[in-house]
């Protein structure tokens, strides 16, 4: 069985939130963007660069996870991002969130979960 830390568990779902976030400011950041000006218009987008250092954050921090825990329980639980992000888009965006695309994030939600507690066991 594989130990992992609360810190490195932390690490993890900051990792995954932070991505949700970076993706929610890209997406309002280009939203935002002049038709006319595309690339020049996103370059002065605040939300854009805000979105740039939080990916930036989540770099370092996934770094130190793959530091300290091994990637057959790290990646599962970053891919909850699939999940997350649309669900974060729905209610930050008010994107539309069908049936089907909630019913597949609670499958992958699932899925990561299962995947990631076959061989874990948290230690403080």
């Amino acid at each position: 069985m594989t130990s992992v830390t609360l810190w490195t568990l932390g690490l993890i779902l900051f990792c995954v939130v932070a991505e949700a976030g970076s993706q929610l400011n890209f997406k309002a950041a280009a939203d935002a963007a002049s038709p006319e000006r595309p690339i020049g218009s996103l370059l002065t987008q605040r939300l854009l660069w805000l979105g740039i250092l939080l990916w930036a954050f989540e770099g370092v921090a996934w770094l130190l996870v793959l530091e300290q825990a091994p990637l057959s329980i790290a990646f599962p639980v970053m891919s909850l991002t699939y999940a997350a992000t649309p669900i974060a888009a729905a209610l930050v965006l008010e994107e539309r969130l069908t049936r089907r695309q909630a019913i597949g994030a609670a499958l992958v939600t699932l899925g990561a979960v299962l995947v990631s507690i076959s061989d874990l066991k948290v230690s403080v």
